[in-house]
């Protein structure tokens, strides 16, 4: 058992240590790979091999896969080859950002990573958006499930999850579609996780078609986006895994107890997060006295106080994207 657990710790902190050299997308590349390293902790042998089978189908398995993975990896243990898989599986999706043209075309949906406005769908009912000097937009009625099964060009994270899940446990669909389901579904729930993929801020004139989920808000060599997206690897990686998981536990298994597998709820999660902590009453108060004013937004410098507070929650929603993947494939592979 230890040295189970010293070759999963070993190739969580190779990985990770790689690929905090690259740039950062959606969370950044290290968050995502942290909830899929904490999703692998949680999972059976039996959907380890499950999970493994699928993605060996992938289209792209040698190109985006088996050639990437570094030479200590995959002279390494079995696990060690698979918790790096799985990471590069769920950063996926994010890498098919800079394919050729003709397999971006194929593969890369821009708007499958967020959604605005709000959700109406069982319990949640939240609205996703902060606005300033502008009327909220109407509602987005969610559809039922069973209405995704050809829903390739879904519009939302929640639809593009629901296409994705039901193409994932499909055991009639192809081995490479699932392959591909299966990395956006492991993209798409770290994302859900995400305060800044759930909504964004609109005003009147400066932001009329939104802040781009914090994209447009400047922050100290950044922007507000970014600082959330990174905020758990900016101190570096070797320590993330298992803080997460010894900071968070209690509450990993309580929340993993009680949870049904209803993203609609993660989401809400992640949008009473960004309605109360991620825009502050100082970043609304100088959007609205600006509105008018054709001078550049003022950059604003995120408190050491704010700063441990978004480390903390940022933290919680990885460790949870994480744990709640892990549930999702016992529960339906």
């Amino acid at each position: 058992m230890a040295c189970a657990r010293k070759n999963f710790l070993l190739a969580l902190f190779t990985s990770l240590t790689i690929l905090s050299m690259q740039s950062a997308f959606a969370w950044d590349s290290v968050g995502h790979r942290l909830s899929a390293a904490i999703a692998s902790n949680y999972l059976s042998d039996n959907s380890k091999a499950e999970l493994l089978k699928i993605l060996q189908q992938h289209p792209r398995y040698q190109q985006d896969f088996a050639d990437q993975m570094p030479a200590s990896i995959a002279r390494g243990s079995e696990e060690a080859r698979f918790v790096w898989l799985l990471g590069q599986a769920a950063f996926w999706p994010d890498i098919t950002r800079g394919l050729p043209e003709a397999e971006r075309e194929l593969y890369n949906r821009a708007n499958w990573h967020y959604i605005d406005g709000a959700w109406l769908r069982g319990q949640a009912q939240v609205q996703g958006n902060t606005y300033i000097r502008v009327a909220p937009f109407e509602d987005i009625a969610g559809k039922n499930t069973r209405e995704f099964r050809n829903e390739v060009n879904a519009d939302n994270v929640m639809v593009a999850l629901d296409y994705n899940t039901t193409l994932l446990a499909d055991s009639q669909a192809s081995l490479p579609q699932r392959a591909v389901a299966l990395c956006w579904v492991l993209h798409l729930i770290g994302d859900i996780h995400q305060p800044l993929h759930t909504g964004s801020l609109y005003s009147a004139n400066r932001f009329s078609t939104g802040d781009r989920g914090g994209n447009g808000i400047e922050t100290d060599g950044r922007n507000l986006h970014a600082s959330w997206d990174s905020a758990v690897s900016s101190d570096g990686v070797k320590t993330n895994f298992e803080t997460l998981l010894r900071q968070h536990s209690t509450t990993l298994e309580r929340m993993s107890r009680q949870d049904n597998g209803d993203w609609s709820l993660w989401m809400q999660e992640s949008r009473a997060l960004l309605l109360n902590t991620v825009y502050t009453e100082d970043m609304k108060s100088a959007i609205a006295g600006s509105d008018d004013s054709p001078d550049k937004l003022r950059k604003f410098n995120l408190s050491d106080d704010y700063v441990q507070t978004m480390k903390y929650h940022s933290g919680l929603r990885l460790a949870l994207a994480g744990r709640r993947l892990a549930s999702w494939f016992e529960a339906k592979l």
